[in-house]
């Protein structure tokens, strides 16, 4: 797991394959110019009973966020209890299994990156209800 800001995000490239095209489209607003797939989220933050873990296997989560703030949970897959697959032949699994791990809080001009075997729960409260608007780019690793 890195969380950094966005400027400081091409100094992982040996980590995230091309992290500086990646900072380059998100400074400049272009998603569609990567090879990536780049979601585009705005959502309101949760109670923790309303969110779920999820982890991958070959997939880097590069969330970028754009405006507000939420509280990410990380935790090591071994904690939690494999559920099912992610929707639509998505890489990973829902995880079941209670809060818990390091919480750390993903602000406006930050990337947080989770790796493979990370799992993680997003969408939390930062103290007080509030929106996210954020990129979330789907590196996948060879």
């Amino acid at each position: 797991m890195i969380l950094d800001t966005i400027d400081r995000l091409p100094l992982y490239e040996r980590l995230i394959p091309d992290a500086a095209k990646i900072a380059e489209a998100f400074l400049k607003g272009e998603p569609n110019t990567l090879s990536f797939e780049v979601r585009e989220k705005n959502y309101a933050t949760k109670e923790d009973s309303a969110r779920r873990y999820e982890v991958h296997a070959h997939t880097i989560d590069l969330m970028i966020a754009r405006e507000g703030q939420e509280v990410v949970h990380i935790c090591p897959e071994k904690a939690l209890s494999r559920a099912e697959a992610l929707p639509g032949g998505a890489d990973g699994w829902k995880m079941d299994g209670p809060v818990q791990g390091s919480a750390l809080v993903l602000s406006a001009g930050q990337f947080l990156a989770i790796f493979p075997g990370e799992a993680h729960m997003v969408g939390g409260h930062p103290g007080t209800p509030s929106q996210i608007s954020k990129w979330v780019v789907k590196v996948l690793l060879p």
